[in-house]
């Protein structure tokens, strides 16, 4: 999922530009999660680095948006940022903060559309590589995509990763390890021996849960943490 901030204090501004972007994510059929602030002061209290693309509007009151972007960088080196302004000038002063584009006001969807492309795809790419592990296996290394592991189990003292394709990964290795290791990319563990990937869990009915269609057994003390889980994964736009 990218994360996306709309930093902009007119809001019919803000509601253009939020249309524009579910639009655009409608079409490369992208999963994304927008978060508005009304000034950059909003954003950069408490700022945490959860943002993937920041679109920010330059002229604002309290804190315009080049001086935002200057205490974005201190507390953010991979955050994309994307001014939106109605004078074309400030295009120059945007290296100073690595700038990914520049938006125009009044911003129309064609430029719109031809500028995200670009920035997407970094998005995308950067997204597909944080997503990757490497594990250490009896032959070497092997690197996967967290995405392709429906989940893992236990046998005796190994793990073995039962992939998206059907193919397994036996890797020495505890399942505390584990569950540590993937804990960021959404897997949680239903009872002692499975550690499920939350994304391709389709259902949960008692004490069973449907993963891509393969029945898992959860135990009871761990039923209700389990569906905490899922459900607060499905409210964060993730399922």
């Amino acid at each position: 999922m990218i994360h996306i901030a709309i930093v902009e204090d007119e809001t019919e501004h803000a509601d253009r530009l939020a249309e524009f972007v579910e639009k655009y994510a409608e079409e490369i059929h992208a999963s994304i999660k927008i978060t508005r602030f009304g000034n950059a002061v909003s954003l950069i209290d408490g700022y945490k680095a959860d943002y993937d693309l920041i679109f920010l509007d330059i002229k604002m009151p309290y804190m315009d948006g080049m001086d935002a972007a200057h205490k974005l960088r201190e507390l953010d080196r991979d955050v994309l940022i994307v001014f939106v302004t109605s004078m074309r000038q400030y295009a120059l002063a945007g290296y100073a903060v690595d700038a990914a584009d520049f938006l125009v006001k009044p911003i129309e969807y064609a430029d719109f559309s031809l500028k995200m492309a670009r920035i997407f795809k970094r998005l995308v790419s950067r997204t597909e590589k944080q997503n990757e592990i490497i594990l250490s296996v009896e032959q070497g290394v092997r690197k996967l995509k967290a995405s392709d592991i429906r989940y893992v189990e236990t046998d005796g003292h190994n793990i073995i990763y039962r992939l998206v394709d059907g193919t397994t990964i036996t890797q020495y290795s505890s399942m505390k390890a584990a569950e540590a290791r993937l804990a960021e990319y959404g897997f949680a563990r239903c009872n002692t021996c499975y550690l499920v990937n939350l994304h391709h869990v389709r259902s949960v009915k008692g004490l069973t849960v449907d993963v891509d269609g393969e029945q898992l057994q959860i135990s009871q003390p761990r039923r209700k943490p389990f569906l905490d889980l899922l459900v607060k994964f499905a409210e964060d736009g993730e399922l």
